[in-house]
């Protein structure tokens, strides 16, 4: 991929926990775990309802460059790209060491 195609600025966002009342650590907010330029690509109308049918859903792909940081990243992390929150579905390296695409779905605007 050339860093050319990389054009759309991402966030990657990692939980910051939290204790409820039942003593439970869970994700009370999120926080800047790395900011990397990406490529965007929407998944097709088509791409979708084959998802569908296999019960997932994903909406866009995005690829970055790949680093290790950003190779520690998992489906307990979120995306945050154009203005919205986005639950991580998947992570592919492709070539070797070369990138990554991560496959996402929207969450809606400022999803907490």
């Amino acid at each position: 991929m050339r860093i050319a195609e990389c054009n759309r600025r991402i966030t990657i966002l990692q939980a910051e926990t939290a204790e409820n009342d039942a003593g439970e650590q869970v994700a009370a907010s999120w926080g800047e775990y790395a900011k990397p330029w990406a490529s965007y690509e929407p998944v097709s109308d088509g791409e979708r309802l084959r998802a569908a049918a296999v019960e997932q859903k994903t909406d866009a792909r995005f690829q970055v460059i790949w680093s290790p940081r950003l190779a520690t990243v998992n489906g307990e992390y979120r995306l945050r790209f154009d203005g919205a929150d986005w639950r991580i579905t998947g992570i592919k390296e492709i070539g070797f060491r070369e990138r990554l695409e991560i496959t996402a779905w929207r969450l809606g605007k400022q999803a907490v």
